[in-house]
């Protein structure tokens, strides 16, 4: 078996301790999974309108967590002159939002439905990589999401100017969470997420399609307490009922019920909230949290 991080061969397959379905390469380390499961990207997977009534009320830090990622976008390109894809786009939020303040950024995605969605609000987001250079590409928690991240990566070579930076945002298969959680661990999410990486596979990988890492966070808010915040109440609740509310997005679920979840989830936060903090403060310190963000330049 060829692993799809590294592309290293596999003589005897061993299955990861604790994650379901997934298998650990020898090589890299990193986690991916031989079953063939169909993982079906219809619109509702990323905008659903039944559960939208509630959306507007965390607005705020939906909007909080884009502004990051334009401040982290901003340390590594020239804004007015600098050409941007992203990766992976979904529905196209970040283009639209970095549109807005004055990015040159096109959007991908290989879901028919995602594209559907962006167009309709005129984005420009494809279905297929438009052939130009970019100086800056992103995959934001979308890497996880295929079945050949190496010739993802390695084929987008192609499309990135000399010097040109990849930023790649992933779960981490080796974080704490994913130990303890496995399938109660919000980033597991399968059949979606079809590979599991650790910093290791990400650096091999990148480090085979000549890529050289500059910049590596562990802490990223948006994932990695947000991440702990829902894996704690995967525990106690249905599986990611607080996430549903927040983003409007993949809930199946009453919007009664809905907020019935979400109140007994702040009373569970509320009341465990030292020992969610003092977990994160750990995984933090050992650079064990659910997702980390890795930024690599061509060399």
């Amino acid at each position: 078996m060829i692993c799809p991080i590294c592309h290293a061969p596999n003589q005897n397959l061993k299955p990861a301790k604790h994650l379901n379905r997934f298998y650990q390469c020898q090589t890299c380390t990193g986690y991916f999974s031989t079953e063939k499961e169909e993982a079906v990207y219809e619109e509702s997977y990323f905008d659903q309108e039944e559960i939208s009534d509630f959306k507007g009320a965390f607005s705020p830090l939906l909007n909080f967590f884009l502004w990051l990622r334009e401040k982290r976008i901003s340390k590594y390109i020239i804004k007015n002159q600098s050409h941007i894809l992203d990766y992976g786009c979904g529905d196209g939020r970040l283009v639209a939002y970095l549109t807005k303040k004055g990015f040159q950024i096109d959007g991908y995605d290989p879901s028919s439905g995602a594209v559907t969605l962006a167009q309709k609000k005129g984005l420009p987001v494809f279905g297929t990589v438009p052939s130009k250079k970019y100086d800056f590409i992103m995959f934001w928690h979308s890497l996880e999401h295929t079945d050949t991240p190496f010739d993802d990566v390695t084929n987008l070579r192609e499309n990135i100017t000399p010097l040109g930076k990849v930023l790649v945002a992933v779960p981490n298969g080796d974080s704490l969470e994913a130990m303890f959680g496995n399938e109660f661990w919000f980033c597991y999410d399968w059949p979606f997420h079809r590979i599991h990486f650790n910093f290791k596979s990400i650096k091999t990988l990148f480090e085979k399609a000549g890529f050289r890492i500059i910049d590596v966070d562990f802490f990223n808010p948006e994932y990695t307490f947000s991440s702990l915040i829902q894996t704690f109440l995967n525990l106690f609740l249905p599986k990611n009922a607080l996430y549903s509310m927040v983003s409007s997005r993949r809930g199946n679920l009453s919007k009664t019920k809905l907020l019935g979840l979400v109140l007994v989830s702040l009373i569970l936060l509320v009341v465990f909230s030292p020992f969610l903090l003092t977990f994160f403060l750990i995984a933090l310190l050992f650079r064990k949290t659910a997702a980390f963000i890795v930024v690599a330049e061509r060399v």
